[in-house]
């Protein structure tokens, strides 16, 4: 009976140390809102720039809670001895379904209103050098899990004297819409 119950024991902690205690935690992300907002690379007025100092600062804020309840770095199971590490897994809940950028006044051809994604070049935040478009920012939205920031440009010059605002909105896969405005810009 001694030498069941030390088996016993012996593959609990075998079970535990090689099995549950190697598995990570799981996170439930959520986009809790989105920002727009005008940037001027010369100056901090941004209410009159100049196209080449002129960009969009596209900000994205989530929430992210652990999807089960009890976590596994919680100290009750014991992972001093495991043999191997796990990665924690991050599930976009709730994901965007499109993201578009319009503005206030026509732009490039396209009415007020209608998306201007066509023309954004959009830029990572620590890598200036790497150039994307929309399609690539929708998809780093929806697989990110910490702040996200990006910078936006247009392939094409806005007209001096245009005055504009410009509009992001994210429409999500339950229908709801997020968007944020920018103030407005003169262009010089």
């Amino acid at each position: 009976m001694k030498q069941k119950i030390i088996k016993l024991v012996v593959f609990v902690v075998f079970v535990q140390l090689f099995f549950y205690a190697c598995c990570s935690d799981d996170y439930n992300v959520f986009i809790t809102s989105i920002a727009l907002s005008a940037k001027d690379d010369l100056d901090e007025d941004s209410t009159n720039v100049a196209n080449e100092n002129f960009n969009l600062e596209y900000n994205v804020d989530y929430y992210v809670e652990m999807a089960s309840l009890l976590s596994k770095k919680s100290g009750v199971i014991n992972t001093a001895y495991a043999s191997i590490s796990c990665d924690e897994h991050f599930t976009n809940v709730k994901l965007v379904s499109t993201i578009t950028l319009t503005a206030n006044v026509p732009l490039f051809g396209i009415p007020a209103g209608e998306s201007l994604n066509d023309h954004v070049i959009v830029e990572h935040q620590f890598n200036q050098g790497e150039l994307f478009d929309m399609h690539r920012l929708w998809i780093n939205t929806n697989h990110s899990h910490t702040y996200l920031e990006r910078f936006l440009r247009f392939d094409t010059e806005i007209p001096s004297t245009t005055t504009v605002q410009f509009t992001m909105t994210a429409v999500f896969e339950n229908n709801q819409v997020i968007s944020s405005t920018t103030n407005e810009i003169t262009f010089e």
